[in-house]
């Protein structure tokens, strides 16, 4: 039992010695994507797909399992938003991406890293101000959570500077109205500093 205590302290020790921590910001651009069924207002049933922008802040921690191989778990911040006629969407929550990565090593001064992992999602507030007072869509159509998949790549430039791309799938059915599906997808681009 000793041994696998040791074992299993030494390999903690050895993974937090090679890890990087990073904090990035960035732009994202949401897409809801609803789909209605509804018997008893067929001419609402079909397929809607909405857009709206925002932006993220993510600290995240890369902790390498290999030379070349790693998890990154992470916590951000991000707020959306959308201008629509005579009203004002706001959405704002938090994420936890859990990204395994793999890089690829161009040059002394250039890495490229690819990952793939899901994305835990809490809403803290969803509102939209077209009426007094505002409507408040976590207490009413929405739910909180959400989980996606996705996946991507960050470009390590001198090691200090990190360029990042992802694009989320929405796993989840985030509407509480029994003939509403929504799924949210995500894109989004950062930059950001290596410690």
């Amino acid at each position: 039992m000793k041994k696998v205590f040791l074992l299993a302290v030494s390999l903690t020790i050895t993974i937090m010695a090679n890890a990087q921590a990073s904090v990035q910001v960035g732009f994202m651009l949401n897409t809801l994507k609803t789909e209605v069924k509804s018997e008893q207002a067929s001419y609402l049933t079909g397929k809607y797909t909405g857009a709206y922008k925002g932006f993220m802040a993510l600290v995240d921690y890369n902790l390498h399992l290999t030379d070349y191989l790693g998890v990154a778990p992470g916590l951000g911040i991000d707020y959306s938003f959308n201008k629509m006629e005579g009203s004002k969407y706001k959405e704002l929550g938090l994420f936890a991406p859990i990204d395994i990565n793999y890089c690829l090593p161009i040059s002394d001064d250039l890495s490229l890293s690819l990952f793939v992992g899901p994305t835990f999602y809490y809403g803290l507030f969803s509102r939209e101000t077209a009426v007094n007072p505002p409507y408040d869509y976590y207490a009413n159509d929405s739910k909180r959570f959400d989980l996606s998949l996705g996946g991507g790549f960050w470009l390590d430039i001198i090691e200090d500077i990190r360029f990042k791309v992802s694009y989320k799938f929405g796993l989840t059915n985030n509407s509480n109205i029994a003939s509403v599906i929504e799924r949210n997808n995500c894109l989004s681009i950062s930059v950001g500093y290596v410690f």
